[in-house]
């Protein structure tokens, strides 16, 4: 018997639906498993064998306190493959993403895993060559094997491959592509290391998607859809949705579907599945593990926190019930004053420590208002200068103690500003006290220290142009008011640059309504912070007026 799978929270269920029913007609000897993440999913019912994630063997009470829901769903993987691949009578076990269709019986996969006990698809056969994103180095972050694929067959190397795996998922199956981690992904490009013969399949119809669609055609004939001529198996929608359906995914630029396309056709019949299948009410019901039982929503902070304790050995017998909240809002053992979500922050944000700077900002740092009603009452420490000297304590100084309104800037003397100037690490340093993102990209990073800690700490002028003037240049190629400030988030955002084109006037104009409504801010760069000249420029004037309305 072969086992064909996909994992799902509540809000995939319409994409979970789809795919059932392609394997329906492509696989109907299979037996077709939706495997619930976050718990039941009633609806699905009449298009599959539905179990929950913790059924299957995987520690879902624990997870759900320090996952967020992409991880959690990832997580949970080797863990199901290994309890599937023990069922009686089961030959494979294949995963399949849930935002897949099907067309055509897996033969390809059967015939490789008639040889090997192992079969992954690359992202890409050959390296990307045309401008857009993803590029290659992107996807080497991602990882070398795209996991909304993976078959296997009883082995006792595929065995020693998915106990390995499973560990490195129990506490590392999270998004850090700065610290070499995506989700279960990127664990398995030493899956070769377990399983020297592994299959790497290269069939153009296999996993088919934007990050290898570039330099393949195709095309739907009599016998249905093909790619470069030969069968297309199945098709990766990843990041598509269907209420916009000339856009194949969220996660890529390369390509522009063309109206009347055969890619269009492709994406509207899919559109149609997953709308027939509900999506709209899906997608509105959100991760089931999203909140405490009290209906506290579960922060990132938390998240963090609890992570951070599992990694040391605790453990969540209550799962989000009330005693893990509690938890949650305690004492820190190993950091007296601060509470347990409080001294999680304060690790990668040490001005996180002291109450005057966690309390205003806890929403900011990913915590929450009971957060910092629970760090209020413990009175943790009040003075950077107890615990820093010198320099640094100078950054704290121009940093968060002034944005705090505890220290004024014109109590530094005329040489102090002129070390800083000679030593900008300092002011660099201010910056990344007073962040409050936990990762922030280098962009922000960068935008932050000279627009956002400037502007909130009162810093004069001498100190604020020479980090400002390199943004502040015309974007070259682009009228006023745009500046290389503006053209540098465009450059950084795929998803901005879709839906704003800036060869376009009305698309300039739509691009800088989005950066007045937010998205300066996103990247740490107030409105109010920017020049007079582009503040008072007719085309600013006009977007804010419009943003007013």
């Amino acid at each position: 018997m072969d086992v064909i799978f996909t994992i799902v929270s509540r809000n995939y269920a319409a994409q979970a639906a789809s795919l059932m029913q392609s394997l329906r007609q492509a696989e109907p000897s299979a037996r077709r498993v939706v495997v619930a993440a976050d718990g039941p999913i009633p609806e699905l019912a009449g298009v599959a064998e539905v179990i929950e994630a913790a059924d299957l063997g995987a520690p879902v009470r624990d997870m759900s306190v320090y996952y967020e829901a992409l991880e959690l769903n990832t997580a949970v993987k080797p863990f199901v493959f290994r309890t599937m691949l023990a069922w009686d009578g089961v030959d494979s076990v294949t995963y399949l993403d849930p935002d897949i269709w099907v067309f055509r019986p897996l033969a390809p996969v059967r015939e490789a895993l008639a040889r090997t006990p192992l079969c992954l698809t690359p992202h890409t056969v050959r390296p990307l060559t045309t401008p857009g994103s993803p590029t290659n180095e992107d996807l080497a972050r991602s990882g070398t094997y795209n996991l909304g694929f993976l078959s296997a067959r009883r082995d006792r190397q595929v065995d020693a491959l998915l106990d390995w795996w499973a560990e490195q998922c129990r506490f590392d199956c999270r998004v850090d592509l700065e610290g070499g981690v995506f989700t279960d992904q990127k664990h398995m490009d030493r899956a070769p290391e377990f399983v020297p013969g592994a299959a790497i399949l290269t069939h153009p119809g296999l996993n088919l998607a934007y990050w290898n669609l570039e330099g393949r055609t195709l095309a739907r004939g009599a016998d249905g859809w093909t790619v470069d001529g030969e069968p297309l198996v199945f098709f990766h929608f990843s990041g598509f949705d269907p209420a916009r359906p000339l856009d194949l995914s969220k996660h890529q630029t390369r390509f522009r579907v063309a109206r009347g396309s055969p890619l269009a056709a492709l994406l509207a019949d899919y559109a149609r599945a997953l709308n027939a299948n509900g999506h709209a009410q899906a997608k509105a019901r959100g991760y089931g593990f999203d909140r405490f039982a009290s209906g506290r929503r579960v922060t990132p902070a938390m998240r963090r926190a609890a992570l951070a304790a599992a990694r040391a050995g605790e453990t969540f017998p209550d799962g989000l019930g009330p005693a893990t909240e509690a938890w949650m809002d305690a004492e820190a053992p190993a950091a007296p004053g601060l509470t347990r979500v409080q001294a999680a922050i304060a690790r990668e944000r040490p001005a996180a420590a002291f109450p005057w700077w966690f309390v205003p900002n806890a929403e900011a740092l990913g915590a929450d208002r009971p957060s910092a009603d629970a760090a209020r009452k413990l009175k943790g420490p009040t003075e950077p200068a107890q615990r820093y000297s010198n320099d640094e304590l100078t950054a704290w100084w121009i940093g968060p103690e002034a944005i705090a309104g505890r220290f004024e800037m014109d109590a530094l003397p005329d040489h102090e500003f002129d070390r800083l100037l000679a030593e900008p690490w300092i002011m660099a340093r201010a910056a990344e006290l007073s962040e409050t993102e936990a990762r922030p990209s280098e962009l922000r990073r960068t935008l932050f220290a000279a627009f956002g800690v400037p502007h909130a700490a009162g810093w004069p002028e001498r100190l604020k142009a020479p980090l400002q003037a390199p943004h502040l240049a015309r974007a070259e190629g682009l009228p006023r008011p745009f500046v290389r400030l503006f053209r540098e988030i465009w450059d950084a955002r795929p998803d901005v640059q879709r839906l704003y084109p800036l060869d376009r006037p009305l698309g300039r104009f739509r691009f800088l309504r989005w950066l007045l409504a937010g998205g300066l801010a996103e990247y740490g760069a107030p409105v109010d912070s920017l020049p007079a000249d582009v503040l008072a420029h007719p085309l600013t004037r006009l977007a804010r007026a419009s943003l007013r309305r």
